[in-house]
């Protein structure tokens, strides 16, 4: 374990000293003064004043003459001519690098794990020389750029973004590294705080309570690493309130498993005397460790790239719980929220459901990551299960009992508004890993010998299907009208696939979906999740064929103390129900249609038409080869920019409109053209400043037919 101790003294001293000698060099050339924004130097003070929510005033006082108090002032006020509530005063941000070597390639990085490998690990904590500042803004957002910051191998700049009618403000390392195959993460937070202006923490503990703990100074100098709910620790004082958060998806990298690695800290590390407070840090963190899963493959440095670190603040002017209540209100208090004529579906779990409960005697008992799934509002969930259990080889009796256990398990956990599918993650026939969809629980086994009949009279329904080549899988997924596609396409067990199979039967057939989307692998430097899987989106449209992405968790166990939401993603299925046990094909033309979006949750996509022509659709092509997308959104965070994304069968193309303009919690119906000479297909996709994202299915225009 980490030598806290050691940790915080240093974090104390990391920034001390650090600033250069004489004014420092301030540049409001790009600032453009607005009702939003007030911005103004006194010396080597820049003092930033800004409308909040709820017609807030707040204020940002950067001392850049002593990078160790660089947060001179953080306050908020009724008005901004009234008198100011401080929250934060002579505190400072600061950083620290967990830095290894990635061995492989950036694209299939999974397995890679640099903890393996010591002897090429190090540490580093940031420090900041502060000569020059600059402030950007438009009507909407304001930027304050100090470069200066240095931590091991990168060095860049100290960002901190503030937003037009929001109280965010997203703290954010933005540097670079030359260093080849770096592999890493990092942990942020806010040092130097005083229990003099903040002095009660609140957080909601991995079991959904509610944690309250006073800062005192004989009991907090062994601080806690948080389990908690919700990503968000608040600190609290006669001033406000102030809460610390990750991106809610971003920054955790992929695992098998959600576990609760306690990505929340704070520790007491200095005693003043009475009357002056104590000192304090809190912030956000991660672990290279794995209690109970196997893979911990960090994040992607690739030199050159432009890394993004950032860690949100939210400035209370209640209290605690206020405050706390605020931030959940940004991922729908980590639950997926209906959507009419849409139904919600998650894919590619392997929870070992069924081999689980025959062994705790078949019990009626409601499995606790039903429960979860419940709670977060998810309507269908698409299990794999027989990965690494069970005995999917089988060809007799043990096969058919497990089938059968699993329809068993999956229909008595099933109602009305919560369908459990069975499914495989199968790796026989078709090259990698895929996924198999059928409409109705079938029996089959994934074997046969040479005198065995393709379906056979064997079974509790009297019929099976016995599968030995690609041609018998395709015919049975054929005659059940059911779907195929590839798992964690082009990484882990599909390295190299479907690219390999792209000129083959079964991935031309209308039956095989396309790949599954999950942001993997991390790599902090682009402003997307998934970017791999995107990219296998666009290539598989350009090779022409209609191929789509299904949003996919891949994980293991799982209860209701993990970070699961953090992990996840989701498929709004264009559904007026919720299918039935034992017919969900419903679910399975909705998925063939395409008529379906992906989200992380913040951003969900109301409407949406591609000169007409609904997600999955053909639409017709302009004359003068435009693109016309119409939209309507709803989002959390503010937004960062829409994008048109479109192939001419050679070459992907994107339109990227900033729509910083947007602001927070908000709804809006937008209007996209473009001019797109030679598309064949166009999809759509939005991100917001958290790098949350919502995505369409292509649609195809009536030339590539």
């Amino acid at each position: 374990m980490r030598d806290w101790l050691c940790f915080l003294v240093c974090a104390a001293m990391i920034l001390k000293g650090c600033s250069a000698q004489g004014t420092v060099r301030i540049d409001l050339g790009s600032f453009h003064p607005s009702q939003n924004f007030v911005a103004g130097q006194s010396g080597d003070l820049l003092t930033l004043d800004w409308m909040g929510e709820n017609h807030i005033s707040l204020r940002l006082v950067l001392n850049l003459g002593d990078a160790e108090k660089l947060i001179a002032e953080l306050s908020q006020s009724a008005s901004p001519a009234g008198s100011r509530n401080i929250i934060l005063k002579d505190a400072a941000p600061a950083y620290w690098v967990y830095i290894g070597r990635r061995h492989g390639s950036w694209e299939d990085s999974y397995f890679d794990n640099p903890s393996e490998r010591p002897h090429e690990i190090s540490t580093h904590f940031s420090k900041l020389i502060i000569e020059s500042c600059r402030v950007e803004s438009d009507e909407n957002q304001l930027h304050v750029t100090i470069p200066g910051l240095g931590m091991g191998y990168f060095y860049g700049n100290l960002v901190f973004t503030l937003y037009a009618g929001s109280n965010l403000v997203k703290q954010e390392a933005v540097v670079s590294t030359q260093e080849p195959q770096i592999a890493y993460y990092y942990d942020a937070w806010l040092t130097r705080c005083s229990t003099k202006e903040l002095d009660d923490l609140l957080w909601l503990d991995a079991d959904d309570h509610f944690q309250h703990h006073r800062l005192l100074s004989d009991i907090d100098l062994e601080g806690p690493h948080l389990k908690v709910h919700r990503r968000t620790l608040v600190a609290q004082g006669p001033g406000g309130s102030l809460a610390v958060l990750p991106p809610p998806h971003q920054y955790f990298f992929p695992r098998d498993e959600t576990i609760n690695y306690g990505n929340l800290w704070y520790r007491l590390y200095r005693i003043n005397k009475p009357g002056q407070g104590d000192f304090f840090s809190f912030g956000i963190r991660q672990t290279p460790y794995s209690e109970q899963a196997n893979k911990a493959p960090l994040v992607n440095g690739p030199p050159g790239t432009e890394q993004h670190m950032p860690m949100f603040w939210y400035i209370g002017a209640g209290n605690a719980r206020e405050t706390f209540d605020r931030v959940s209100a940004y991922t729908h208090n980590d639950t997926f929220v209906p959507l009419p004529g849409r139904k919600t579906f998650t894919s590619h779990y392997h929870p070992g459901a069924t081999v689980e409960w025959v062994g705790n005697g078949r019990q009626n008992s409601t499995p606790e990551f039903v429960t979860v799934f419940k709670q977060m509002g998810i309507n269908i969930a698409h299990l794999m299960d027989f990965h690494t259990d069970g005995h999917p080889s089988d060809q007799g009796e043990t096969r058919l009992a497990e089938l059968k256990d699993y329809f068993d398990f999956t229909r008595l956990f099933s109602n009305q508004d919560f369908l459990l599918i069975p499914g495989e993650e199968l790796s026989r026939y078709f090259g990698g890993h895929w996924g198999i969809l059928l409409p109705k629980p079938v029996y089959y086994f994934l074997s046969r010998n040479s005198n065995q009949p393709v379906e056979d009279t064997v079974g509790p329904e009297g019929h099976a299907y016995r599968v030995g080549s690609a041609e018998e899988m395709l015919q049975m997924i054929h005659q059940e009208e059911g779907l195929a596609w590839q798992t964690h396409p082009r990484t882990k067990g599909s390295a190299g696939f479907p690219d390999t199979n792209k000129d083959t039967f079964f991935f031309r057939d209308p039956s095989w979906l396309g790949g599954g989307f999950k942001a993997m692998p991390s790599d902090y430097s682009t402003p997307r999740l998934g970017e791999r899987a995107l990219n296998l989106l666009d290539d598989m449209n350009n090779w022409g064929y209609r191929k789509f992405l299904v949003g996919e968790v891949d994980v293991f166990k799982i209860d209701h103390t993990h970070e699961l939401y953090g992990h996840m993603n989701i498929n709004y299925v264009k559904l007026d129900r919720t299918p039935q046990f034992g017919d969900w094909s419903t679910l399975v033309s909705a998925l063939k249609s395409g008529d379906t979006f992906i989200t992380t949750g913040e951003i969900l996509v109301r409407d949406f038409k591609i000169n007409g022509a609904a997600a999955g659709g053909v639409a017709k092509f302009q004359p003068d080869n435009q693109i016309t997308v119409d939209v309507d959104l709803q989002w959390t965070f503010p937004l960062n920019f829409l994008e048109v994304v479109w192939g001419d069968g050679a070459k992907t193309n994107r339109e990227v409109v900033p729509v910083h303009e947007t602001g927070q919690f908000g709804h809006k119906r937008f209007r996209v053209n473009t001019k797109a000479p030679g598309a064949k297909w166009a999809r759509f996709a939005v991100w917001d400043t958290a790098a949350d994202g919502a995505l369409t299915e292509p649609v195809r225009f009536d030339i590539a037919q």
